[in-house]
């Protein structure tokens, strides 16, 4: 049953809210996420893409999150237009940024791994790349435009964008994903990678879920939310999500299970 499988991850992440108290030093945290970005993630990506079929359109993945990204970016666009009055000019800009940057992020991945396996883990990692692109380069850039016409100016800094896009191309996560797809596209999972180096991998890969969901809750403050404001901004974005989903779902028509539930969750 689905539940068995729920009811373990949701401990991992009670097991980490419990424990809080002992890491509330931000360089303990901050060192728990550069373990799991730098290191465990990565790992769990590289094994999953060496075994995938290259054969299925994997580019077309990174595109599917960069349209999730720009269809939420509109509907909170048309949003703010309606519920904020256009005198709140700072209050709408952090609505729009905040209603398209709302992406799964590090949760998606235990629960995608857990449901799909690891066919599902590299799709997600995939479409996840899609995803960094449009939060680390279009918001930013879109940040920088609102800023800018709010203050009348129409002079760009484009300075820090080659830094962004060195940052996001040597991104651990992002390395293991190109390489193990070049690995898997040529069939050398078994003969170019050393089985003592695969032992390895695969009990640091084992690490990830219990990991992330440690790090959610530990992570998680309670009492610094604002819930009321923000649950009623999930529920919108959930609800828009899921008429993403549908467009999908009806337009494409996905061949597996994989595909059909990848497009229904990560929106």
């Amino acid at each position: 049953m689905a539940i068995d499988k729920v009811i373990p991850l949701v401990l991992f992440i009670a097991v980490g809210y419990a424990l809080r108290g002992k890491f509330q030093k931000p360089v303990a945290v901050g060192a728990i996420k550069t373990l799991i970005i730098n290191a465990l993630l990565p790992a769990a990506l590289f094994l999953s893409t060496i075994k995938i079929d290259i054969s299925q359109g994997l580019l077309s993945l990174p595109a599917f999150g960069l349209a999730i990204n720009v269809f939420l970016l509109g509907i909170g666009w048309l949003l703010t237009g309606l519920v904020i009055p256009r005198k709140e000019k700072a209050k709408a800009r952090s609505l729009i940024l905040m209603f398209a940057s709302l992406a799964p992020g590090l949760t998606v991945y235990p629960f995608t791994q857990e449901f799909l396996g690891e066919q599902g883990l590299a799709l997600a990692g995939l479409v996840d790349v899609g995803n960094k692109c449009f939060v680390l380069i279009g918001l930013y850039a879109l940040a920088i435009y609102l800023h800018q016409r709010s203050v009348d100016t129409s002079h760009i800094n484009f300075s820090k964008f080659k830094t962004i896009g060195l940052t996001l191309i040597q991104e651990p996560a992002n390395l293991a994903l190109l390489l193990g797809l070049l690995i898997g596209a040529l069939n050398l999972g078994n003969t170019l990678i050393p089985e003592i180096v695969l032992q390895a991998l695969q009990r640091l890969a084992a690490c990830t879920t219990p990991m992330i969901l440690f790090f959610v809750g530990i992570s998680l403050k309670p009492k610094t939310l604002k819930l009321p404001e923000i649950l009623l901004i999930l529920l919108v974005r959930s609800a828009a999500g899921f008429w993403f989903s549908a467009g999908v779902l009806i337009l494409f028509k996905p061949d597996t299970l994989a595909e059909t539930l990848l497009a229904v969750v990560l929106p």
